[in-house]
């Protein structure tokens, strides 16, 4: 890669599956500044992450993560960094085919790599896992069911894909830069 290029890491993933946190690990090793969707959507806000889908409706929310995802890949582009998408901004047509777009390209420089993670380490990640009531059975059901289309999803539109049910974050952000180095150096 010439000095003068930018290099990027584009993370999504399910919740849970650790965009934010091995986006963070991959910043600190590399160097590279992290963007991550879920906080500057929040900031735009002006909340934290956890409340931004219940401080506006979720369709205006859902606006607001596409807008800002596709103006934080312009920015990775242009200057190189982490940026740490998650799964909810991939029901943005204009996102996805930016990604597939980076995929087919298959720059050196901007590389798409998808974070899964099983099931059951994604419900306890995101406290489904709790005993919970009979009642609240169709709201595990449904957030399964929706755990399972992004991380397919997700899987089509990555260079790489990293399963972190074992992993540490630094663990998985240590294995994405080791498999990216072996598909297209990011050192000179």
């Amino acid at each position: 890669m010439s000095p003068d290029e930018s290099r990027s890491i584009v993370l999504i993933g399910p919740p849970g599956a650790g965009c934010s946190s091995v986006g963070s690990a991959i910043g600190a090793t590399e160097g590279l500044p992290v963007l991550d969707l879920a906080r500057s959507v929040a900031d735009s806000l002006g909340t934290s992450p956890d409340l931004a889908l219940v401080v506006v409706p979720e369709v205006e929310y859902r606006r607001a993560e596409a807008d800002m995802a596709l103006r934080l890949l312009d920015r990775a582009a242009a200057e190189g960094a982490v940026v740490a998408l998650g799964s909810g901004c991939l029901s943005d047509s204009r996102l996805c085919e930016r990604l597939e777009g980076v995929r087919l390209r298959a720059t050196h420089s901007l590389r798409v790599v998808a974070l899964i993670c099983a099931t059951r380490v994604l419900a306890t990640r995101n406290g489904l896992d709790a005993p919970r009531s009979v009642g609240l059975g169709n709201v595990h059901h449904q957030f399964v069911q929706m755990l399972q289309a992004r991380q397919e999803r997700c899987q089509e539109l990555a260079d790489l894909v990293l399963d972190t049910t074992a992993t540490t974050p630094e663990e998985a952000g240590e294995e994405v830069v080791q498999a990216l180095a072996q598909v297209s150096p990011f050192h000179s």
